[in-house]
């Protein structure tokens, strides 16, 4: 009944329209405007005299989305239940509200998570308990959020530190004072330490999971209504550097917040985030199976952070055009199409001249000059000021790229084919795009934490990182055998975690070694 009435819905720019939302027992109604709003709820509520359900109108809530329209100011009484400015509602586990403040979501998330370690602090009396009793029920009420919020540096750092101290020092309160016994590689190391999860290495791996789902191929059931809104808005950042046959150039960037080329203020936090822990990951894991001569041809250019389309102490050609003039006469030849290696290319396969790099770079630009050519007897473009170093950067940039894949030099390389993106990984002995890789690669790529580089039980015989996880292998299947509590005192002794009361405190400062087992 509401689908037979798409006037009162909300449009989508791919032309759709929406206007209901339902999940399990939770029901939204999508409307363009207030009489429509009424207009959906006299439809719910023919719906609920015929088929004899009742609607709880107190409980429904009418939330403005436009942060232009003050709430107070619509007459609406006995119609609707306008949600107050300021007042957050919660749908599917995550509070939405008319101008809440920014970081509304966040504390209230930070505050609920703190305030829980009291309430559970004493059901676990040994580390792997209070690490089970974290992962199970502290930690599962942040990830519901997370898919959908980011959570800033400092929040994340603050319930990792909380984390570590309830699981390590059986603290529950922020306050609490401890020492880690514990180095902190060893602390998040599941093979070699304790496993304590590390937050912003999950995080990460929400963020991948989202960026697989906006690359995935369309499915039988078609495009979800999300994917071409962020598509939208990425198309808005990249601006004249975007290409709509490759909508993922953007991968290829970093999320700059003071550049000009872009405009990242188009984009919702949540895909900044997005990118931004993309952008963080080393590009070697991110193109594991190398790319051939034709993908690299057709990778973006301009401000691409693949290490082998540098070329010198300024990397790649934007660096050259920091003045706005330059920039706008750059931006002008990227709107003309000239935005990787083979869009530069002569149609025999060449690369151009300087003239006629300046001649298509100047195309459609109202601020070019020209000037007549006197010895040809034609009209030129005039090379804009740092348009001779660009060309002569991206001539080198060529050239080494060429060097590469050790292709002759001034061979021609005339149709090469559009390629797919170079975000290929091997999975199981096969290569396999970025959008197929399962949950175990994705967190191996996600996982930041700081690498061991010694551990308490480095010997003689055990010198190398995989003696020390057989080892540790060993140990934990030794401590199965006796009570929990003996379990963790046995671990507690491997790793060096058992104080030594305080006899020995006169020699902590010269060797802190002293105080511990």
């Amino acid at each position: 009944m509401l689908r037979a009435q798409p006037q009162h819905g909300i449009e989508l720019p791919s032309g759709d329209i929406m206007t209901s939302i339902f999940f399990a027992d939770d029901s939204t109604l999508l409307s363009n405007s207030l009489p429509a709003a009424v207009a959906q709820m006299e439809i719910v509520d023919e719906f609920c005299s015929v088929s004899g359900a009742r609607l709880n109108q107190r409980k429904c809530m009418t939330l403005v989305l436009n942060d232009h329209l003050d709430p107070a100011d619509i007459e609406a009484d006995e119609l609707l239940n306008i949600l107050p400015s300021g007042q957050p509602a919660k749908y599917l586990g995550v509070l939405f509200g008319h101008r809440l403040p920014v970081d509304f979501q966040v504390q209230f998330l930070r505050d609920k998570f703190l305030a829980a370690f009291p309430m559970w602090g004493g059901r676990a009396r040994t580390l792997q308990g209070r690490k089970l009793l974290v992962s199970t029920m502290l930690l599962s009420m942040l990830w519901h959020v997370t898919t959908a919020v980011p959570i800033p540096q400092h929040i994340v750092d603050e319930i990792q530190s909380m984390t570590n101290k309830f699981i390590v020092g059986r603290k529950t309160l922020r306050t609490d004072k401890f020492r880690a016994l514990l180095d902190r590689p060893l602390q998040h190391d599941k093979a070699m330490g304790l496993g304590i999860p590390h937050i912003a290495s999950i995080i990460r791996q929400q963020r991948l999971v989202r960026l697989q789902q906006l690359m995935a191929n369309p499915s039988g059931d078609g495009t979800p209504s999300w994917r071409p809104l962020v598509h939208r808005q990425f198309a808005r950042v990249m601006g004249q550097l975007y290409r709509d046959s490759y909508p993922f150039d953007f991968l290829f960037y970093f999320p700059n917040m003071s550049s000009k080329w872009i405009a990242l203020r188009e984009l919702h936090p949540l895909w900044r985030d997005v990118w931004k822990q993309w952008s963080a990951i080393p590009m070697s894991k991110r193109v594991e199976t190398p790319p051939t001569f034709d993908m690299v041809m057709n990778m973006p250019l301009w401000l691409t952070s693949y290490e082998p389309m540098h070329y010198g102490r300024l990397k790649y050609s934007a660096c050259l055009a920091s003045a706005p003039n330059i920039r706008r006469w750059c931006l002008q030849g990227a709107s003309n199409g000239l935005r990787s290696l083979k869009d530069f290319l002569n149609t025999d396969g060449s690369w151009p001249t300087q003239a006629m790099f300046i001649s298509r770079m100047s195309q459609g630009n109202p601020a070019a000059r020209v000037r007549l050519n006197a010895a040809r007897g034609r009209m030129e473009f005039t090379a804009i000021e740092r348009a001779v170093p660009i060309y002569l950067h991206l001539t080198q940039v060529y050239e080494q790229v060429r060097g590469l894949f050790n292709l002759r030099a001034g061979a021609r390389s005339p149709g090469i084919p559009r390629t797919n993106h170079p975000f290929f990984g091997t999975v199981k002995e096969t290569s396999q795009c970025f959008c197929s890789w399962p949950k175990k690669k994705l967190f191996s790529l996600a996982y930041h934490a700081p690498p061991v580089t010694s551990h308490p039980a480095k010997s003689a015989t055990r010198v190398t990182p995989e003696d020390w996880t057989k080892y540790m292998r060993f140990v934990r299947r030794a401590c199965r055998a006796p009570t929990p509590v003996q379990g963790d005192v046995w671990l507690r002794l491997i790793l060096h975690m058992l104080p030594v009361n305080s006899r020995f405190a006169y020699k902590q400062l010269t060797d802190p070694e002293a105080i511990t087992c």
